[in-house]
């Protein structure tokens, strides 16, 4: 599996990377980065005209080619979305305006590998606190700096890629934040 970020909450996600048939997942496109791939799965955590592949633009439960997706809606509006994929369990909060998740939605989420959070002005420190995952990916920020800061990691080299690798979570004390460049 590889991670890029396109800006925003834009991630292009490629399953099974090493495969004959490698699965390309595309959260939120930034559409001039896309009209010319190839997409199997496209998500969209929030409205768009933009559809290409298999679309997911609800709450619901998916199956394509052995990658499984759940939206889960939000009473307070927008979609979350969890990839499951060789092994691993990725969370991407889309653009929720929220700080806090509540039990309920927790419960909704259970154990996560990945978190796709936004780094942006709002302090989600407290939410990554509460989903506990392995990996956190912040994205629609202009400056990574105040999301370091607030969950305390002093400096942090940008990757143009992350390779998420479940047997590397397990020795993790505390939640590893990976900065991608923009691609």
């Amino acid at each position: 599996m590889k991670i890029y970020w396109y800006g925003k909450t834009c991630f292009e996600i490629i399953i099974n990377e090493k495969t004959q048939e490698p699965v390309s997942v595309v959260i939120d496109p930034i559409e001039q980065n896309f009209s010319k791939k190839d997409i199997d799965i496209l998500i969209l955590t929030h409205a768009s005209e933009y559809k290409k592949g298999f679309t997911i633009t609800a709450a619901g439960e998916y199956e394509v080619k052995d990658v499984y997706i759940r939206g889960i809606p939000l009473k307070e509006g927008g979609l979350i979305f969890i990839i499951k994929a060789e092994g691993m369990k990725l969370c991407h909060l889309g653009g929720i305006d929220l700080d806090e998740l509540t039990e309920e939605q927790l419960s909704n989420l259970g154990l996560i590998d990945v978190l796709f959070i936004g780094g942006g002005e709002d302090d989600k420190t407290r939410m990554i606190k509460q989903i506990e995952p392995a990996v956190v990916i912040p994205m629609d920020y202009d400056n990574p700096e105040l999301f370091l800061k607030r969950v305390g990691v002093s400096e942090k080299e940008a990757v143009d890629f992350y390779k998420p690798q479940k047997k590397n979570f397990e020795e993790l004390e505390k939640a590893e934040v990976i900065v991608l460049n923009k691609k």
